[in-house]
């Protein structure tokens, strides 16, 4: 008999854990959502497994089924009963201690089976160090979770079809630095009315342990409240540091200007009403979250962004010029989430 227990408002759920001879890599016959404690029915055979919810590939968040189950309390899915957490990944004998963590806002990507699909909002990344469970039973136990509340199957495999597409992971992490083909995951997704609740069970081929990774993201957009600097203080920056940094709202992972930032352009177009001599460049600074090429696209747009905002609004274009410079130039550290909001920014440097 095992025993999973699954976020449902108190709840029992009978839950499912199919052990089997399937790859070789993780943990115990238990798994942990929040605190409800309910008993499975006794494992059946790999062949027996089929899943009632059809698993889909090609995979769209935006087709998948919505529903509304009754969550308990964030990260809603735990590790396996009987495992221990680990505080830490250990790779090529370096421990990276900040990859395991509960962070309010950040991005990962996953994998369907023929593309990888970014996801930005809360994540939380842990892992279960055990002994006892296969990966194969890993991976149903928590598709059966993730089914049972209404979700879908997005991708269970190895990297194989990953390394044959010449994908890589943007942001690898626990994952494998050069070779993907031998890991080994489980994707499913929760879609309900106001999010979407992705869940990944990952066993990389350089750990021979039974160990496995879990990984958490609740889809969400960044809050960030802009704070609205006046021409007269844009002006003294600009004066005696040559340059002032802004924090501008923008669509998730896009060039379009949120409405909430028009007031901080409006001030833009002051100071340069203000000052016909004065000459800007705008340049966009990102953080380091994903691919360096997709975030210096990401700066270069959004630089060109604010500047056609500010000349649609009667300013010469020929005293403005837009450059994107990406995560290159951070002002704080990384590592954390108000240092990568600090870095986040656009910049008036004066010309």
């Amino acid at each position: 008999m095992t025993h999973i227990r699954i976020a449902l408002a108190g709840a029992a759920l009978s839950v499912l854990a199919a052990c089997g001879s399937g790859y070789d890599a993780a943990g115990p016959t238990n798994a942990s959502v929040a605190n409800t404690t309910a008993t499975a029915a006794p494992s059946p055979s790999p062949s027996a497994t089929a899943s009632p919810v059809p698993t889909v590939a090609g995979f769209d968040p935006e087709k998948a089924p919505v529903a509304n189950p009754t969550l308990g309390a964030w990260p809603y899915f735990g590790i396996m009963d009987g495992y221990e957490r680990l505080d830490a990944v250990n790779i090529a004998g370096s421990e990276q201690k900040r990859f395991l963590e509960d962070v309010a806002y950040d991005r990962w990507e996953f994998f369907d089976g023929t593309k990888l699909i970014p996801v930005e909002g809360r994540t939380m990344t842990t892992g279960g160090k055990g002994d006892g469970a296969s990966f194969f039973q890993v991976q149903k136990t928590y598709e059966k979770l993730v089914h049972d509340l209404g979700g879908v199957t997005v991708y269970e495999g190895s990297g194989k079809p990953l390394k044959d597409k010449g994908l890589m992971f943007a942001d690898k992490r626990f994952r494998a630095n050069y070779i993907v083909e031998e890991d080994q995951m489980g994707v499913y997704m929760l879609r309900t009315p106001s999010s979407q609740i992705w869940v990944e069970v990952y066993h990389p081929w350089e750990d021979n342990s039974r160990n496995y990774w879990l990984t958490i993201v609740e889809k969400k957009a960044l809050e960030v409240k802009v704070k609205l600097i006046p021409a007269a203080e844009m002006k003294q920056g600009l004066d005696t540091a040559g340059h002032v940094a802004l924090y501008l709202n923008f669509d998730t992972d896009k060039t379009a200007i949120k409405p909430d930032s028009q007031p901080a352009i409006a001030e833009i177009v002051k100071l340069m009403k203000a000052d016909p001599a004065l000459k800007l460049t705008i340049e966009g600074h990102t953080d380091n979250a994903g691919a360096p090429a997709h975030n210096q696209s990401l700066s270069d747009g959004r630089a060109a962004a604010v500047m056609a905002a500010i000349v649609a609004q009667g300013i010469p274009a020929s005293r403005l010029q837009a450059k994107g410079l990406g995560q290159s130039k951070p002002i704080a550290d990384n590592a954390t989430e108000d240092g990568k909001a600090k870095n986040r920014r656009v910049e008036l440097v004066k010309r």
